[in-house]
């Protein structure tokens, strides 16, 4: 069957970090049998995609960087980063790809790696939570209230708290509240919370004890969770963003940063370093693992970068988020695009 099916990458030229990546493997995809298409997302949108006459076609479908800045978090946009009416476009461009592509294949076959239309879903960091609690994931615990009398008095008795934004993705817009130290990668003049104009370098600013501005993020669109103690090498916090593909790990890749960036998040200052594998435990990887597989089982996805932390005795491992488009690590670090086609070639399908 491989000879009669063609391997689509969806995505858009200004996706450096996974399409471009993925392209790359043109030649290695046909060293492996299978035919290959590189589609361009306004391309399918408007109707103009060709038509794949192979009996099978696998899609991948990566970000719409150009879709998203033109129609959701648009230069004109003046709300709050990672609102629900993020959640709310984006459910119509998951569904219109996914529309778009059904009528223009005649392909006998058609196998999303991820269904477009859950593009939406794992945006909502609400609702991925609550379904990988209920699931029996491991996640940090939330936090209800949204009262800011609360949160001091929860602050006061040496609870810390990670305020994220409900429908946001690389590390932006996130806050980190303990007693003597607050800090956000918002921005604030003194009356209103505002985002910063780039995807990167949100950097993280002092707002102790600023009754104001929290009074303010508690009424968006949020998530609250109890801070876990993280692991630390040699003075980084870590992380690890979790590659996996159907019911396979493939790849466990560490993030650290300074403690005061607050994120690992590689977009906002953080790093990748695979070296600290060395400093963790068989049992801390193998719970690492364990649970990057049952997210991918919660949530029906088949290809997601789940991001994990160890707590700082290695015992617990907490999935944080999960990513239906992360990007990619460099390709001399790991060649994750080529394992993805490498286990199409096993017959991961």
């Amino acid at each position: 069957m491989k000879n009669n099916t063609t391997i689509i990458s969806l995505g858009d030229k200004r996706d450096f970090d996974s399409f471009l990546k993925f392209h790359k493997q043109k030649k290695y995809i046909a060293e492996c049998g299978f035919r290959y298409r590189a589609l361009k997302i306004e391309d399918v949108l408007s109707g103009k995609a060709p038509v794949i006459k192979t009996d099978r076609a696998i899609v991948f479908v990566f970000f719409p960087f150009d879709y998203w800045d033109t129609f959701i978090e648009h230069k004109r946009y003046r709300g709050m980063y990672g609102n629900l009416g993020f959640y709310k476009k984006f459910i119509k461009y998951g569904e219109k790809v996914f529309e778009r592509l059904q009528e223009k294949m005649i392909a006998r076959e058609i196998i999303f790696i991820n269904d477009p239309r859950k593009a939406s879903f794992y945006r909502d960091k609400a609702v991925v939570s609550d379904v990988l609690t209920k699931k029996g994931v491991l996640v940090p615990k939330k936090v209800r209230s949204r009262n800011a009398g609360y949160i001091e008095r929860m602050l006061n008795k040496r609870k810390r708290f990670y305020v994220k934004v409900r429908c946001g993705s690389m590390g932006k817009g996130i806050t980190y509240l303990e007693r003597d130290e607050w800090s956000t990668n918002f921005g604030f003049n003194g009356n209103k919370i505002f985002n910063m104009r780039s995807d990167y370098g949100w950097q993280f600013r002092d707002i102790t004890g600023n009754r104001k501005f929290l009074e303010q993020l508690l009424v968006k669109d949020i998530i609250i969770e109890e801070a876990v103690d993280p692991l630390r090498v040699k003075g980084w916090v870590v992380d690890f963003r979790v590659y996996a593909f159907f019911d396979k790990v493939l790849y466990v890749y560490p993030r650290k940063n300074k403690p005061e960036s607050v994120t690992t998040n590689i977009s906002q200052g953080g790093q990748g370093s695979p070296g600290i594998r060395k400093f963790l435990s068989k049992s801390a990887i193998r719970k690492i693992e364990q649970q990057a597989l049952l997210t991918m089982k919660a949530t029906g996805l088949n290809f997601a970068g789940i991001d994990i932390m160890l707590d700082k005795h290695q015992n617990k491992a907490y999935v944080v988020d999960v990513n239906m488009f992360p990007g990619f690590p460099k390709i001399k670090t790991y060649d994750l695009a080529r394992s993805m086609v490498r286990e199409l070639r096993k017959g991961a399908i």
